[in-house]
């Protein structure tokens, strides 16, 4: 059975009330994994940190350490306490703080690079990364010399209040509706799309701020363009996390 996915329909949620479907022991680690039925947290995947926080249940709790997706099921991973058994009714409950600070690097990651695409030709986006050293890397050369203009054109943009919507889609949508795809995106199956005010669509798995504004503020620390690699190294700043 796949975990019901809450994070994708309302970023929001701090908290639910859920079944444990599975729980799997690692002697080895000394930490355990609980399968739920649905979940408010979000599991780690495209470069954004999974969720942690606490499941909660009559007789036990487990404190969430890590947060994984495999094969559609959702593995809160973490140390518990007392005793949580199969088909025990808890509360699922995310760190908001944790949860809010990398949906606003999250978001503020595809606005670098939005605003970086409508100023420089010939970048093709190569990996990234939007935890706590966040940055994005792309194939082909650039001018270091713009660093500051893109910060204060990202900057322009976010005080735009642009709106940040996320859907599913399938692969035919996002050829149409996407400027670049990753080569190793499955064609049978629903997919997820992002868009941020008028820049192009992108496909992307992540969760993400409701608009701009809720980014605060996005330093560019550094930029580099060498060997056929350009990194863009940032980071948000202002704002709370409440």
């Amino acid at each position: 059975m796949k975990t019901k996915k809450i994070y994708y329909h309302d970023p929001y949620k701090k908290e639910t009330k859920t079944v444990v479907v599975d729980i799997q022991e690692n002697a080895r680690s000394l930490l355990s994994g609980i399968i739920l039925d649905q979940t408010v947290f979000f599991p780690e995947g495209g470069g954004q940190p999974g969720d942690r926080g606490e499941i909660i249940g009559k007789k036990g709790s487990l404190k969430i350490e890590y947060t994984r997706l495999v094969n559609g099921q959702i593995i809160h991973q973490g140390k518990m306490t007392d005793e949580l058994r199969k088909g025990d009714q808890v509360t699922a409950k995310i760190d908001w703080n944790w949860r809010y600070k990398y949906m606003k690097i999250h978001s503020a990651g595809h606005l670098v690079h939005d605003v970086l695409m409508s100023m420089v030709e010939g970048l093709k986006p190569f990996k990234g990364s939007h935890g706590k050293k966040a940055y994005l890397e792309y194939e082909g050369e650039m001018d270091i010399s713009l660093k500051e203009e893109l910060e204060i054109k990202v900057n322009e943009a976010i005080q735009k209040d642009l709106s940040v919507l996320t859907k599913e889609a399938t692969y035919d949508e996002l050829v149409k509706e996407c400027q670049f795809l990753p080569p190793n995106l499955p064609k049978d199956k629903m997919l997820r799309m992002l868009k941020i005010g008028d820049f192009p669509a992108m496909p992307d798995g992540g969760i993400h701020v409701k608009s701009t504004k809720e980014i605060s503020k996005v330093l560019i620390t550094d930029l580099l363009s060498q060997e056929g690699k350009v990194r863009v190294k940032y980071r948000v700043i202002g704002g709370q996390y409440e």
